[in-house]
């Protein structure tokens, strides 16, 4: 399984159609021909990519 983003193939599976990239630390979800990429927050919930807040 290549990660969506990096195009890495340094996945592995954290769950039921999750998988998670050592490439570029995202996790991401593949349901039928939607695939979902999420950062992880501080606290180590999900963020969709690409919304998460910058610290200055």
């Amino acid at each position: 399984m290549n990660c969506p983003l990096c195009g890495g193939n340094s996945t592995g599976k954290v769950g039921t159609n999750q998988y998670y990239c050592w490439d570029c630390f995202v996790e991401f979800s593949i349901n039928k021909n939607k695939v979902m990429v999420f950062e992880l927050s501080d606290d180590g919930s999900l963020v969709p990519y690409g919304k998460k807040e910058k610290m200055n």
